[in-house]
């Protein structure tokens, strides 16, 4: 067996000081020119009008006065148990940095990646003689590389030589159809001779280049790899040749099947000619990777990439409903790019919960683009376990290497990109990704329902926040419409759900619509409506969680969603007003109102028990509104299904207002109140009495031993129930919500209600029976305030 851990032959090394003059691009279009990016969906806005292609709050702002990367997106390079680093410390800006150990050393062990350079990585050896025997995998890898090649089809004979398992199921179509039919002759030929020898030389040089074990970043873990472009590049082009071991599998039992693919043979195959569009999609991402290589062999490049998974447990994830926090600050544009716009601000990647989506495959949107035109993206494939719902992945340091334009089958690569990304003092480029999955949703109205709600604000919550970088060194995040797509999200949803996971994280947001002007102007305008009505995060989070109740109550799923919030939104919590009657009453009043709230209950609750059954849920809701008048229900998570608009006039929260007051009143005047109860008791059982007689023409229920007390009107009834001297001036003015007389006999008497013998019993019942009947001809019934 050969020792893997001596140098390998000068034949195959790359000198990491040399700089290869940059070989002719081989994908060059003279009648193509190269463009900045464009982004999922684009619209393309009509610019002939003068408004503004942004709205909401200035860049300037948003980068808090600092230059375009003025901000630092991750904690500088220190190793640490939690971070590994594969190159020597500290950097002395002469060339690539140097691997950290001078000696190979191997770890084939579940956790970390199966090296195709280890000693433990055997294959197979057929001999002649029909007898069998392993020998090392490195050693067939480089048999089969270190060759001329002339055609894709000896290619694929090689790259099959130390994947015999897979030789009847791989395909290498795609390939074939780029080399044959996309790039002519002379392009081909260039790409045999003088390129493809560099890949392989730059992927035989792994085990020189990568001397230490990397690190698998697993499930619930916050961990940080850090490794230089070099390396990368290596790592890549031994992806390309589908040289790793044990990732090829598609048995979910397998050891890597929660692990995204990295060999690039799935790319390989991704050609149908019934998928004309999509197959030339893919040719364009081959450009893209092929142009990487290019770059990369042409001149090594010298900077770091660092590569952490944040993992926020649920138990230490926001409560919603209780944040306190407004707003962020939102800068909303339909032109420019994540990208390209978004420079020195947080990335965001519109992940699958697999690192990389179809970059490997036929997928070719907001993911797959971005890891094409910055193939260093794809190392993060090779580590990274799939994402947990309170998980995110950020990859710093990455370079652009191509321009494109257009979008899933229209994608095409428009030639190079020149990146001139400042560098920090751990020499990242400062550019940093963050990868967060959404959710599938098969059913575009499960998105509102709470749970998912919840988990979307979890997921963005753990890739925005920092414990690295101070709250007030953050810089803004660049995002979009994440889980849009094929996710079948609502934009204008997403987008608050990112607004609010920003703020409690301490964040701005600059948002790209891509061309969407429409969604541009909506989002700006519920954006500066909430922040006018001041709705804070657990305000606002109350409100969707109301969306989804209203939508499931009415079975509307067209309920609109953006005018719902609106109207809303406008409607102050019940606790507001409140607060202001509680700030102005002594603490002798306020014990007051609390023992006779809690008597008025008790009164309410004896009577109940003496009604009919049909009675027992007109009793719920008097229940639900006896509730309000206890002091320990206005807290924080009161109903928003109960709130108001000040403005409005409405009656329900007058009406409770009223109670309160009224329940004030009774503290100061207990004699009249109780006079004024006694008299509207006897009043009503006599008006039950001639209603029984008239309806039913049943014989009159026996005389009360006080005579009944004749009201004109009802302002007479207002006068019993509030008297003169207690009545302000504000209190006569509010609409007061008309009151059965159940409600009446409740509020007013704080003494038990006589217990009736049995055979009054039955007559009551249907004096109360009738009584209902007569006061729902003429008055709403109390749950139509508060439906």
């Amino acid at each position: 067996m050969a020792d893997t851990n001596k140098p390998i032959s000068e034949s195959v090394k790359i000198s990491m000081e040399e700089d290869y003059q940059l070989s002719p691009d081989i994908f060059s279009d003279d009648n193509v020119e190269a463009s900045n990016s464009s982004e999922a969906g684009v619209k393309v806005s009509d610019r002939s009008t003068n408004e503004p292609e942004w709205k909401g709050i200035s860049m300037d702002e948003i980068q808090k006065g600092l230059a375009k990367y003025g901000h630092e997106q991750m904690a500088p390079i220190v190793p640490a148990p939690r971070h590994t680093v594969l190159f020597v410390l500290p950097l002395t800006g002469e060339g690539p940095p140097k691997p950290y150990r001078s000696q190979q050393k191997d770890k084939w062990c579940p956790g970390y990646v199966r090296m195709p350079h280890s000693t433990h990585s055997l294959y197979p050896n057929k001999h002649t003689t029909g007898s069998s025997g392993f020998r090392q995998r490195w050693e067939v890898i480089q048999e089969a590389l270190l060759r001329s090649f002339a055609s894709t089809h000896q290619l694929e004979v090689a790259i099959l030589s130390y994947n015999e398992k897979y030789a009847l199921r791989w395909d290498f179509s795609a390939l074939h159809y780029f080399f044959s039919e996309v790039i002519d002759e002379d392009e081909t030929g260039l790409f045999y001779d003088d390129i493809l020898p560099k890949i392989v030389q730059l992927a035989l040089q792994l085990p020189a280049l990568v001397t230490s074990p990397i690190p698998l970043l697993k499930r619930h873990t916050n961990v940080t790899l850090s490794l230089s472009q070099l390396q990368v590049g290596s790592l890549l082009a031994n992806a390309l040749l589908c040289t790793f071991p044990r990732r090829n599998s598609t048995n979910p039992q397998s050891e890597y099947a929660m692990y995204p693919e990295i060999n690039f043979n799935r790319l390989f195959g991704a050609y149908e000619k019934e998928r004309p569009d999509r197959s030339e999609a893919v040719m364009e991402k081959m450009k893209c990777i092929f142009h990487y290589f290019r770059r990369i062999i042409a001149k090594a490049p010298d900077g770091v990439i660092t590569i952490q998974r944040r993992y926020v447990p649920k138990e230490n994830c926001p409560r919603w409903n209780r944040q306190d926090i407004k707003l962020p600050h939102l800068h909303i544009t339909s032109n420019g790019t994540i990208e390209s716009e978004g420079a020195g601000l947080l990335q965001v990647d519109f992940a699958n919960k697999y690192i990389g989506g179809g970059v490997l495959g036929w997928g070719c949107v907001q993911e797959e683009i971005r890891f094409v035109i910055c193939p260093e993206l794809m190392a993060s494939m090779l580590v990274a376990e799939a994402l947990d719902d309170t998980e995110a992945l950020i990859i710093t340091g990455v370079e652009r290497y191509s321009n494109y334009e257009g979008y899933s089958d229209t994608f095409k690569w428009t030639g190079n990109f020149n990146d001139e990304t400042p560098r920090d003092s751990s020499g990242r480029r400062r550019t940093s990704v963050v990868a967060i999955d959404a959710l599938l949703f098969k059913q575009s109205h499960t998105q509102f329902t709470v749970t998912n709600i919840i988990r979307e604000l979890n997921k963005a919550y753990a890739g925005f926040s920092s414990s690295e970088i101070p709250r007030d060194k953050l810089s803004a995040i660049a995002t979009g419409n994440w889980g849009c797509g094929a996710f079948r999200g609502d934009p204008q949803l997403k987008v608050l759900l990112q607004l609010m996971a920003a703020a409690v994280a301490g964040r701005a947001m600059v948002y790209f619509t891509f061309g969407d002007v429409e969604l541009r102007n909506k989002v700006a305008a519920m954006y500066w409506h909430l922040i006018e009505r001041n709705i804070s995060i657990g305000q606002l989070f109350g409100l969707l969680c109301d969306y989804h109740t209203s939508a499931s109550k009415s079975n509307d799923s067209s309920l609109d969603f953006y005018h719902f919030l609106y109207k809303r939104s406008k409607i102050k919590p019940l606790t507001n007003y409140f607060d202001k009657i509680n700030s102005n009453m002594t603490t002798k009043e306020q014990n007051t109102i609390s023992y006779k709230s809690k008597s008025v209950k008790n009164d309410l609750n004896k009577f109940t028990n003496y009604t009919s059954s049909a009675n027992v849920k007109e009793a719920l809701e008097r229940e639900q509104i006896e509730k309000w008048l206890d002091e320990d229900f206005f807290d924080e998570d009161f109903s928003n299904d109960l709130i108001l608009d000040t403005n409005s006039g409405n009656s329900n929260v007058n009406s409770v207002i009223r109670s309160k007051k009224s329940a004030l009143s009774v503290s100061k005047s207990e004699m009249k109140n109780n006079e004024a109860s006694t008299e509207v008791v006897k009043n009503l059982a006599d008006n039950d009495r001639k209603n029984e007689n008239k309806d039913n023409g049943s014989e009159s229920m026996p005389e009360l031993s006080t005579p009944p007390i004749k009201l004109k009107n009802s302002r007479d009834l207002t006068s019993l129930l509030y008297p003169d001297d207690e009545i302000t001036q504000d209190t006569r003015k509010v609409k007061k919500p008309r009151l059965s007389g159940l409600d009446l006999i409740g509020r007013r008497s704080h003494k038990p209600v006589e217990k009736q013998t049995l055979e009054e019993l039955p007559i009551s019942s249907n004096k109360v029976k009738n009584d209902s009947k007569e006061i729902k001809k003429t008055q709403k019934k109390i749950s139509d305030f508060f439906s």
